[in-house]
């Protein structure tokens, strides 16, 4: 076989061993789904990947390139074994004699794959094997649980990547000792396990929810660990409380300023006859004396708090930002508390202090369906750019235009 000197570039036929490697990477090693089918039997193999042997005439215009694709499939970098095996067919082509020609790569189980791949793909599958083995020959379940395991542990293989012996062993020591109701109404970090820390349990929450599914037939995940293991959620959504009298400081053990979480607020009332609920913590710690009164402010969207039973016998009122969003908030908290009174969240406000608006990043798509008429055609004007710019915040607005909406609030 003699190269022609019209060869030149690289045909569309021909795939070398080094591009049927790149392509074994990108759509099997490098794509977890691909990857963990393989894994847990999903996707079956063998993998055959067709090698485009050439066809027809084009051969002749590319001499060089066929010669190397013969070459590099006879001398490839891996050993053929069974589960590798690269198909030949003898194929003659015109102006050139019969030649024998690498059709396709078949590939038959992922220990073959990782050696096609090479060394780091080899000690990858090692690894995870041992970490799964170690996981499912530890005593937490009857065997039929455990070889169940498996398929979970693969699932997670990104946080099996993660871990240390230690942490293996954690595992493995914890799994046993958690049971229904363990948790006694308490937090989670109050979890009476032996020899393992419960940070260990945060940190692993979702590996540790999924092993536990498995291990108690299937139970756990309707109702989620937390609440099988009986703890409570841990707080979250803190809001800033508050008083603006001494009167209501006193009745809050004497603290000028407390963090409580929403979930509190829900069964718990506070002791003044008027809550001001403020969208901003700035704008709430600039607030002046108000008698009777507690503020609740940094919720910001996060007013679910606010369909409290307790709040229908209070006078409420609700201060935010002038702009699509804090109107739409002022909406969802109306649909609460039909009862709110809004502060400083309308035209007047606006046009007092236009110079000082400033543009809005995002705004929800539609209108606020508890709006007044009034609110409702002030959002479509701050939505059409009618005063410029389309958001006016509260830190804007001066100390004595404050005070005068909290007057006209109290009735003075």
């Amino acid at each position: 076989m003699t190269a022609d000197p019209a060869d030149t570039g690289k045909p569309d036929w021909g795939l070398l061993p080094e591009e049927i490697v790149a392509l074994l990477r990108r759509r099997e090693w490098h794509n977890p789904r691909a990857l963990k089918s393989r894994l847990k039997g999903e996707k079956p193999f063998p993998i055959e990947i067709g090698l485009k042997p050439p066809r027809g005439q084009g051969v002749l215009a590319h001499i060089n390139h066929l010669q190397r694709f013969v070459s590099a499939w006879r001398r490839v970098p891996w050993p053929q074994t069974g589960a590798i095996t690269v198909h030949w067919e003898k194929r003659g082509f015109r102006h050139i004699s019969a030649q024998e020609v690498p059709v396709k790569l078949i590939i038959d189980d992922i220990t073959a794959l990782t050696r096609i791949l090479g060394e780091t793909a080899t000690e990858q599958l090692k690894a995870w094997r041992r970490k799964i083995d170690f996981i499912m020959s530890s005593p937490a379940a009857p065997q039929a649980v455990q070889n169940a395991l498996q398929p979970v542990l693969i699932d997670h293989l990104e946080t099996l990547d993660h871990y240390r012996q230690q942490d293996l062993e954690l595992l493995v020591s914890l799994l046993p000792q958690l049971s229904k109701n363990l948790g006694n109404n308490h937090y989670l970090r109050a979890l009476p396990v032996v020899n393992v820390d419960t940070k260990f349990i945060e940190t692993h929450y979702r590996l540790i929810e999924a092993l536990v599914d498995v291990i108690h037939d299937g139970t756990v995940k309707p109702v989620g660990l937390l609440a099988w293991l009986g703890c409570q959620e841990k707080p979250r959504d803190w809001l800033l409380i508050r008083p603006l009298c001494p009167a209501t400081q006193a009745a809050l053990g004497g603290l000028p300023l407390l963090r409580l979480a929403t979930a509190t607020l829900l069964d718990y009332p506070l002791p003044a006859a008027r809550i001001l609920v403020v969208e901003n913590e700035q704008s709430c710690l600039a607030l002046p004396p108000i008698a009777d009164t507690i503020s609740v402010s940094g919720g910001g969207k996060n007013i679910a708090w606010m369909s409290a039973p307790w709040l229908t016998a209070k006078a409420v009122a609700y201060w935010g930002d002038i702009d699509s969003a804090g109107l739409s908030i002022l909406s969802e908290v109306r649909s609460k508390l039909s009862s709110v009174v809004p502060l400083m969240m309308n035209r007047a406000t606006v046009i007092a202090f236009k110079d000082r608006m400033v543009p809005e990043p995002d705004s929800p798509t539609g209108e606020p369906p508890a709006l007044t008429p009034e609110e409702l055609h002030l959002f479509r004007q701050l939505r059409a750019g009618e005063f410029g710019h389309a958001r006016l915040e509260q830190e804007r607005i001066p100390g004595d235009y404050v005070q005068g909406a909290v007057d006209g609030w109290l009735g003075h």
